[in-house]
């Protein structure tokens, strides 16, 4: 015949489950003896799988590298920077070694962390009316060069080296427009975009001196 469960059953119960409880947490406090720590450490090294333990230490020396390296130059760099390096080193281990970074948990909670608190630079920009005034009213014989590259890098969304790799070659004057050709991109894929004649910009261009002995680079 079964027991019956009384309340009382159930306080002894509950009781008994705190004085476990309390018990457990005496030992969590006081587990830095050199046994408990020895006890732990062979736990955990345990859970590794037997066949493959050399690999798992390999990849976990890895990290600690690479977390002393980033940890270095957290001293000298921001947060941004940081990262930037971060994927350079990223690419160069899948490339030459063809180990993948991005899986080591503590590197990335690491940088993750150097960016608290850290606030970007905003890059000073120019309005519309401040470049407009700019182009109307700047010296040509001074500012020339200058005008004619903020208006194709702003037509053209251009980068600074397809700027400086532009030649006269590559605009063609249809009138009303200009049709500009950038063959070396970095998408290695050539495009074209047109510069209309607003404000009577494109005046500017049939200005730009152009020596006979030398490349005809815009």
């Amino acid at each position: 015949m079964e027991e019956e469960v009384t309340s009382e059953h159930v306080l002894c119960y509950c009781e008994a489950l705190r004085r476990r409880v309390r018990k457990i947490k005496c030992t969590m406090n006081n587990c830095e003896s050199e046994e408990m720590v020895e006890a732990a450490n062979i736990a955990i090294s345990n859970l590794l799988p037997t066949k493959s333990r050399s690999l798992y230490d390999i990849a976990y020396n890895r990290e600690n590298v690479l977390l002393a390296y980033f940890s270095e130059n957290a001293k000298n760099y921001k947060s941004s920077t940081l990262w930037a390096q971060y994927s350079m080193v990223k690419s160069c281990l899948i490339i030459y070694d063809n180990i993948d970074i991005s899986k080591f948990p503590k590197l990335i909670a690491f940088l993750k962390r150097t960016g608290d608190g850290y606030q970007a630079k905003k890059s000073k920009i120019l309005t519309k009316s401040e470049i407009d005034r700019f182009l109307l009213s700047a010296d040509d014989k001074e500012f020339l060069m200058i005008k004619v590259g903020l208006i194709l890098g702003i037509a053209g969304a251009c980068r600074t080296d397809e700027l400086v790799n532009s030649t006269v070659d590559d605009i063609e004057d249809v009138g009303s427009s200009l049709i500009v050709k950038i063959p070396n991109t970095k998408t290695k894929i050539p495009r074209i975009f047109v510069v209309t004649d607003v404000g009577n910009m494109l005046e500017l261009f049939p200005k730009i001196p152009v020596p006979s002995s030398s490349p005809r680079q815009a």
